[in-house]
């Protein structure tokens, strides 16, 4: 299954997609997450501890 969660800016969508896939991972089901905004707030959201947020290197800038 494959979910995009789309729309303008400043409606939530980091907050939707990071509790769909919690409520799917809590399931035993594998997500794969992938935020592709410049302004990549999806690890914190999920909960990822400061090390791992900050090894992470956004795609905007690979």
């Amino acid at each position: 299954m494959k979910i995009a969660v789309t729309g303008k800016g400043g409606v939530r969508k980091t907050t939707v997609s990071a509790v769909l896939a919690w409520l799917y991972a809590a399931e035993g089901k594998k997500v794969f997450a992938v935020d592709v905004d410049p302004d990549a707030n999806q690890g914190l959201a999920l909960g990822f501890p400061e090390e791992i947020l900050e090894s992470i290197v956004p795609i905007s800038k690979m």
